[in-house]
């Protein structure tokens, strides 16, 4: 009878174990909260020459949200071998009675947050804004090098709750869009 009762002992701990492992490795990758429900309607990234303090300025400007109409996009041009702040303003301008500054809401809520640039025509970005612990990527450095050429730059803005590491990945997308870049 001892043994039969060490027998179901040991096969119910090692249920238990393995089932509380599987919890927390699930929660690990669950964000917590529900996907923001706002509309980016306007979507623009300033481009600050650090030497001459030039701005360009990218835009993606969507008036209906996901509606049937195209959005319009623009693009830059910026100098090889230079360095810019590159910064955003992110509207939600749906409700034409009340404009939604979304980049001061994702500042503010900066741990549920990451905005995500890709790096084309040898670019290199660095976040230099924090929510404390990971960067937002409002705020970057941006240095071009000696490549020129077309290309398009994509922007991401993850939702993180609960789960960011200051990478782009894990998250949900909140909005995405590829703006052309040239670099001369």
């Amino acid at each position: 009878m001892t043994t039969r009762f060490a027998f179901f002992l040991g096969f119910a701990l090692t249920l238990f174990s393995i089932n509380a492992c599987k919890k927390e490795s699930n929660s690990a990758n669950k964000i917590t909260g529900t996907l923001p429900t706002d509309t980016v309607t306007s979507f623009m990234v300033n481009f600050i020459n650090t030497v001459d303090s030039t701005v360009d300025v990218a835009s993606y400007d969507d008036p209906d949200g996901n509606g049937p109409i195209n959005p319009s996009i623009g693009g830059v041009t910026l100098k090889k071998n230079s360095s810019y702040r590159v910064t955003f303003m992110i509207l939600d301008e749906s409700n034409p009675n009340q404009m939604v500054m979304l980049h001061n809401k994702i500042r503010t809520a900066g741990k549920d947050y990451k905005l995500c640039m890709s790096n084309p025509l040898g670019v290199s970005v660095t976040a230099t804004d924090s929510d404390g612990s990971f960067p937002i990527g409002l705020d970057n450095l941006m240095t071009t090098g000696a490549t020129t050429g077309n290309d398009y730059m994509n922007f991401t803005i993850k939702y993180q709750a609960g789960v960011k590491n200051g990478q782009c990945d894990p998250g949900q997308v909140f909005f995405t869009c590829n703006l052309p870049i040239s670099i001369q």
